[in-house]
């Protein structure tokens, strides 16, 4: 059956890194991704996830770690960070992974979209997202969010979002491994020669759709104060964009980003407090097949060493909080990287001239790419959701 479907639409066949799961309360949840742009070993990063939904359960965190996709996972880490919930006060990090307390959420009063009034989607994280569809000619083509708050003054301002891509991302990655084709070895390598301006490239092409920019309007005009951008289409990430310095009452919050590249579910306006540091926590057990293995958890703990992954195999990951009685914010903190095995449908479209306009002609590409994207769009999350590796 996965096979059938990834031969149907082989560009959104599922895929992206690790995959987290933990207790909410009702369910265990899909709680993040890790570090979803790091596609070869010179551009292993780190990834911090907000895991706003998960309930410890008398004191300990169990997170359930997956491969899910015809990838091989190569994972540094996997720690917990985790900041005391004060009353009235929230952490969330910034996409500099700083960590700030917030208070005074409000949601926006209007919320209006090319597609009409969200505001419905925008105003609770419900999981009920507002998102729109890409544009048939050129897929770098932006659109526009403009909310309007509550008459607010102050310099310590900011904006919280909670956001993941939509598969436009994964549509992009696969079809530059498919111009790559059978010489993907060879780019990779290549990659690895290139040391930083590996970076730069990569970059070039997962960055220049751009992030969810935040303007704001003081009487003087839109202007932008910052983005959020974090990587990936699986799991919703919650993010802080501080405002700065306000010249007068704000009112009016402006969206800019790429049109059908994002999936928001909540949007709210939060004044800052004081930076946090949270608590890193280690992972005290890691479990496979319901048995410890202590090869993967001192390979977790010791910085020069890594936990390879194959599709299919999941672990277990279990951590005790500092104090099973106080209540946290919870962030998952990973870090490695992962490849991308190529399916046998992508061969056919192998193209090194290809691979250079993905790199080099970026502009370009995202106006040829338009129209094949388009074909697949509104099957896009089925397809995706429906190919998940099990064994």
């Amino acid at each position: 059956i996965l096979s059938a479907v990834c031969i149907t639409s082989p560009k959104t066949c599922f895929g992206s890194c690790p995959t987290f799961y933990a207790w909410d309360g009702e369910n265990d949840a899909l709680m993040a991704e890790g570090f979803s742009a790091s596609i070869a070993p010179v551009l292993e990063a780190r990834d911090v996830d907000a895991l706003s939904r998960l309930v410890p359960v008398d004191g300990k965190v169990s997170l359930r770690m997956t491969n899910e996709a015809l990838e091989t996972h190569v994972v540094r880490r996997a720690d917990l960070l985790a900041a005391e919930r004060k009353p009235g006060i929230q952490t969330v990090a910034t996409d500099e992974n700083e960590f700030y307390g917030v208070s005074e959420i409000v949601a926006p009063l209007k919320a209006n979209a090319a597609t009409g009034d969200c505001l419905d989607k925008l105003v609770e994280a419900d999981g009920a997202e507002w998102f729109s569809r890409a544009d048939s000619t050129d897929l770098a083509t932006k659109e526009w969010i403009t909310l309007e708050f509550p008459a607010t003054t102050g310099d310590d301002l900011g904006l919280v979002i909670s956001s993941r891509q939509t598969l436009m991302t994964t549509y992009l990655l696969y079809q530059t491994l498919a111009y790559m084709g059978s010489s993907t070895g060879w780019w990779l390598a290549h990659m690895e020669s290139l040391g930083p301006r590996a970076v730069t490239y990569t970059e070039n092409l997962l960055g220049y759709l751009g992030g969810i920019e935040v303007q704001v309007d003081d009487g003087n005009g839109w202007r932008s104060v910052g983005e959020t951008n974090e990587v990936g289409p699986l799991a919703t990430d919650t993010r802080l964009v501080p405002l700065g310095k306000i010249d007068s009452e704000l009112r009016s919050v402006r969206l800019r980003l790429t049109q059908g590249y994002w999936r928001i579910d909540q949007v709210a306006l939060a004044r800052i407090g004081d930076q946090v540091e949270p608590s890193r926590i280690r992972p005290t057990h890691v479990m496979r097949e319901g048995k410890p293995d202590e090869r993967a958890r001192e390979a977790l703990l010791d910085p020069d060493s890594t936990l390879t992954t194959m599709p299919g195999d999941e672990y277990t990951l279990v951590y005790n909080l500092p104090d099973r009685h106080s209540k946290y914010d919870l962030f998952l903190d990973s870090r490695g990287y992962y490849y991308e095995w190529i399916r046998q449908e992508w061969l056919e479209e192998e193209d090194p001239n290809g691979v250079a306009m993905m790199l080099f002609e970026t502009d370009r590409a995202m106006r040829e790419l338009a129209p094949d994207f388009k074909r697949v769009e509104a099957g896009a999350e089925q397809s995706f959701w429906g190919s998940r590796y099990a064994r």
